[in-house]
């Protein structure tokens, strides 16, 4: 029964796919392994030769300085006791560079001993994960062909796999104890009444050609061969390896062919039609019974990557990208069609109207290849575990978003632009008005409007406290006159300004007169104003004054009428 993708449509898969791709990235991810550990035992070979070699001429030029100095004392002075000494001096100098590199040769060629070990340790363990995926799965399509032959020591069955990215695995598998493949197999204890006819041409003086009947009851099996296409079945007349026999061949599209092979006098066999039910029968039955061999996997044979051993191949990497590549567009197709992200989904029907899901997470799969550096990683890339949204091979991809435009930090976020008088970008800030070196003139907030306004003028004599003020309604309207002579104040940024959230209006600027007639209860408050540029600041300050002025003079008038 064929598995349903995870929006139930039908696929060509007939096993678990998910658990196969689980093992096929656990095998990767040791060949990959396997391969930066070689790596680094390279660089590490290559540093420790050229270390030694280094160490080697530094003691050869050593002994080689030193023999200068005592070699002209041993010339000059061979019989004196200082010759003799420099003679002695020269031997050992001698001896001590020839012992020193012949110690350093000695332990590089143990570390690299060593190495090699370690290389063969990687390799093994290589070996072993990949024994563990084939003994339940196959190569991704691979083609299978399954021998059995008979030999003198017994009977041995195997698997071969071969693959178009170029790797071919043998496998060894098991006879169990009550299978027809036994030991001194014969055709009779298959398929009776088996025979052929073949044209032979024999004789000394005189050639004959005629037809002899052969049965093949007490003919032995010498070997069956099950691939794809044909079935092959070997016969010989003796257990003797260059036995003379027979050759029968099965193909799928029902050809029946059979060859004589090893010596004896030249036949050609021709099959009749009564010939055929019986070897018809013959080759199926033994091929049924190697086909049931197919699942006593018990161990690796060999596996060859273009023709080398992996255990002397350079780059095991080289497996594990060409499997990868292999089954990436079956893992592709279950992720389009797998409703749930982040997940690789799959079904099959159980009966009675229910189906059985099966699922692995990309995420799950992800964490698999922590272990491995980021350049390592690059193997498992058409796999797409990565998050990005799964396409077949030849769909284009997508293009790449836009940059989102990068958002202000939060300190200018905060600054409030309500007051702004340009419709247009961002002002610069405002330079603090107020002086550092004298002292703050701030006077105390109108009550009533919430904004600065200039301190009262100086009241004259006779005036004993704010009950001799005037209420603001008594206030006659100022007339416009020139501005009095007094201390201009200082101007002060009102901070209630920046304070309130409510939005700006465009309000005319009031009046002084008309703000100075108008009641408490409708005074405007100071957020209400827009923000005054800086070229009516002079204005602004001869209002102020007028204002002023304006009080005085009200006051001076309240002051001549009589209580």
């Amino acid at each position: 029964m064929k598995y349903l993708y995870g929006d139930s449509t039908e696929s060509d898969l007939e096993f678990d796919y998910l658990a196969f791709l689980r093992e096929v990235i656990d095998c990767a991810v040791v060949m990959v392994e396997c391969e930066v550990t070689l790596g680094v035992t390279v660089e590490d070979r290559r540093a420790r030769e050229l270390e030694t070699v280094t160490v080697v001429a530094a003691v050869e030029d050593l002994g080689k300085r030193a023999s200068q100095v005592v070699g002209p004392v041993v010339g000059d002075q061979p019989t004196t006791a200082v010759g003799r000494c420099a003679a002695a001096i020269a031997t050992a100098i001698r001896e001590a560079v020839e012992r020193e590199a012949v110690q350093s040769r000695a332990t590089l060629a143990a570390e690299c001993d060593e190495m090699d070990r370690q290389d063969q340790r990687q390799r093994g363990r290589a070996r072993t994960v990949l024994e563990k995926l084939l003994r339940t799965h196959d190569l991704p399509g691979a083609e299978k062909s399954l021998e059995v032959a008979w030999t003198a020591s017994g009977v041995k069955a195997t698997m071969r796999q071969r693959t178009g990215f170029g790797v071919e695995a043998v496998l060894s598998l098991e006879i169990p104890v009550g299978s027809v493949l036994g030991i001194d197999l014969r055709v009779e204890k298959i398929a009776e009444g088996v025979e052929l006819h073949a044209h032979e041409t024999a004789g000394w003086l005189k050639k004959s050609d005629k037809v002899v009947p052969h049965k093949l009851g007490r003919y032995q099996v010498a070997s069956v061969t099950v691939a794809s296409d044909t079935t092959t079945v070997r016969l010989r007349v003796a257990p003797e390896p260059g036995a003379a026999g027979f050759t029968v061949t099965w193909r799928r599209t029902g050809e029946l062919s059979v060859e004589p092979t090893g010596g004896g006098p030249g036949r050609e066999v021709a099959i009749d039609d009564r010939n055929r039910p019986a070897l018809r029968l013959l080759v199926e039955r033994l091929e049924a019974a190697v086909r049931a061999l197919g699942d006593n996997r018990t161990g690796l044979v060999s596996v060859d990557i273009d023709g080398v051993p992996i255990t002397q191949h350079e780059h095991p990497r080289v497996l594990a990208e060409r499997m990868v590549a292999a089954v990436a567009p079956a893992v592709l197709r279950i992720a389009q069609r797998s409703r749930s992200p982040g997940e690789l989904v799959l079904r099959r029907m159980i009966g009675d109207n229910r189906r059985e899901e099966i699922f692995v997470s990309t995420a799950d799969l992800s964490k698999r290849l922590d272990g491995l550096p980021l350049h390592a990683r690059e193997v498992f890339g058409p796999l797409q575990l990565g998050g990005e949204p799964a396409r077949s091979p030849g769909e284009p991809r997508a293009p790449a978003r836009p940059t989102a435009e990068p958002r202000p930090a939060a300190a200018e976020r905060t600054l409030d632009h309500r007051f702004d008088t340009e419709p247009e970008g961002r002002p610069e800030p405002r330079p603090d008005a107020r002086p550092e070196a004298r002292p703050d003139p701030r006077p105390e907030p109108h009550p009533l409007r919430g904004r600065t306004v200039p301190p009262p003028a100086p009241m004259p004599e006779g005036r004993t406290g704010p009950s001799r003020l005037p209420s603001h309604a008594s206030i006659p309207e100022p007339r416009r006159t020139g501005p009095a002579p007094r201390v201009e104040p200082a101007v002060v940024v009102d901070a209630t300004m920046f304070e309130d959230k409510s939005p700006p209006f465009a309000i005319p600027r009031v009046d002084a007169s008309t703000l100075a007639a108008r009641p408490p209860t409708a005074a405007a408050r100071s957020a209400d104003r827009p923000a005054e540029a800086s070229h009516d600041a002079a204005a602004k300050r001869t209002d102020d004054m007028s204002l002023g002025a304006a009080i005085d003079r009200a006051l001076d008038e309240t002051d001549g009428k009589p209580e």
